[in-house]
Order: structure tokens, then C-alpha cells, then sequence
């Protein structure tokens, strides 16, 4: 990407970095959005588990994927597409069978996030 943009603005700053802003903008800027939001709703909940009130409600399809993630591997990769910032979530759930895969657990009651630990639990882990 970047190479392209020197390539053809050698010559030029200025057009290379409205060219490399636009780039960003355009390839770059939906990844550091998505993980903004991702980043916020992990803050709640860990400021919700340290004043020991109820964690907020996580994003419903999100749960859905990381449940059917555990189950099937063409979601888990899916996820770890995600991860790993080479989809975007929204384009990864879209795609037909992990759009299929997720619809298996409409209705159905997730199980609890085991990554969650409550005050309780984490002071009875600690005191053995």
C-alpha cells in the first residue's frame, strides 16, 4: 500500500499524504473502530466487576460467534480473522455459514461467559 502511494507521488508530498490519508481512511480506520468499540464494552465490564455491580450485557451475535466458535472450526477461524485484523466482524458474520451457524443459537440460552469471574469467585479462587 504504501509502496503504490510513493511510487506514484514521488515527487509529490503533499499528493502523498492526502493519497496515504485517504488509504487509512479507507483500509485502515474500520479495524481501529471496530476495536474501539470492543475496547469500551471490555472496559465496562471490568469496571462493573470491580465495583461489583452487573455487568453490562455483551453484544448478542458477538456471543453467538464465540459460542459457535468453540463448536465449529470454520467460525472459529472466522474469529480468529477478527483477532487477528484481517476481516472485519461485521463482513465475517455475514458470510452464509457463520451466519447459519450463528442462527443455530437464536433461542437457545448461552452459556455463561467463563471468562467473566465474579468478586466471589476470584476471592475464593485466591484464598485457595
Amino acid at each position: 500500500m504504501l509502496r503504490d502511494l510513493v511510487r506514484r507521488n514521488l515527487f509529490e508530498p503533499a499528493a502523498l499524504a492526502g493519497d496515504y490519508d485517504a488509504k487509512t481512511e479507507l483500509e485502515v480506520a474500520p479495524f481501529y473502530r471496530s476495536q474501539i468499540v470492543a475496547d469500551r464494552a471490555r472496559i465496562a465490564e471490568m469496571n462493573a466487576l470491580e465495583d461489583g455491580t452487573v455487568v453490562p450485557p455483551s453484544n448478542p451475535i458477538m456471543a453467538k460467534l464465540l459460542v459457535a466458535a468453540t463448536y465449529d472450526a470454520e467460525v472459529f477461524r472466522g474469529v480468529l480473522e477478527i483477532a487477528m485484523c484481517v476481516a472485519l466482524p461485521q463482513d465475517v458474520i455475514a458470510r452464509p455459514y457463520i451466519a447459519a451457524k450463528i442462527a443455530e443459537w437464536d433461542g437457545c440460552s448461552l452459556p455463561p461467559d467463563c471468562s467473566v469471574i465474579d468478586r466471589d469467585r476470584m476471592r475464593s479462587l485466591l484464598s485457595g
